[in-house]
């Protein structure tokens, strides 16, 4: 019998605009213990930023760091992610993607 796994994952704001220079906040719910931050720049593919659980320590992927994309997650099962003083270069749409399981299996 196969059994049905019920995901709980909120990702705000929808949309946000800044000046250069300034910082943004991206904000994501998750009960779920492993949680992806994901970047889309338009015309382009998804590139995941960062990786996170509730036990283990950020790890980031080539290309990205915790001086330009600061996260932080509380025992609230509450993540932020701060994009330090933004660029035009920043402009793309930003994932919030979480698991239960593996760092492997996405959700």
């Amino acid at each position: 019998s196969g059994s049905e796994l019920g995901c709980s994952i909120t990702q705000w704001p929808e949309y946000a605009l800044k000046r250069a220079g300034e910082s943004v906040d991206l904000t994501c719910y998750t009960t779920l213990a492993y949680m992806f931050w994901y970047q889309q720049p338009s015309r382009s593919s998804l590139k995941l930023i960062v990786s996170t659980s509730k036990w283990h320590q950020n790890y980031y992927e080539e290309g990205y760091s915790e001086a330009k994309f600061e996260l932080s997650r509380d025992k609230n099962n509450l993540s932020i992610m701060t994009i330090k003083n933004v660029t035009f270069k920043d402009a793309a749409t930003y994932f919030c993607a979480a698991n239960d399981h593996t760092m492997q299996q996405e959700h």
